[in-house]
């Protein structure tokens, strides 16, 4: 088993993880959640795509060298953590 599938096993039995997806900054989802559907990971995908880039663009305004790695984005009732990645 791969680091990359190791890791999503660890999240995937992790009280209270509803799901996650993996995409590529073009919002393309490359894998979900077994029991996510796909029009809902694609929901998810193009939101955080959007949201990704101007997160990105906030952290270049206040450090031209800056890069952004790391979201956390919590509401009421869900919360949204994304990791960008090389790939």
């Amino acid at each position: 088993m791969s680091e990359v599938e190791e890791t999503l096993e660890r999240i995937k039995v992790q009280p209270g993880v509803e799901g996650y997806v993996i995409c590529d900054m073009e919002g393309q989802v490359l894998r979900r959640f077994p029991t996510m559907s796909q029009e809902t990971a694609e929901i998810y995908a193009e939101a955080m795509r959007h949201l990704a880039l101007k997160a990105r663009g906030v952290v270049r305004d206040v450090n031209p060298k800056g890069e952004l790695k790391y979201m956390r984005i919590r509401a009421k009732r869900h919360e949204v953590l994304v990791a960008f990645g090389e790939e």
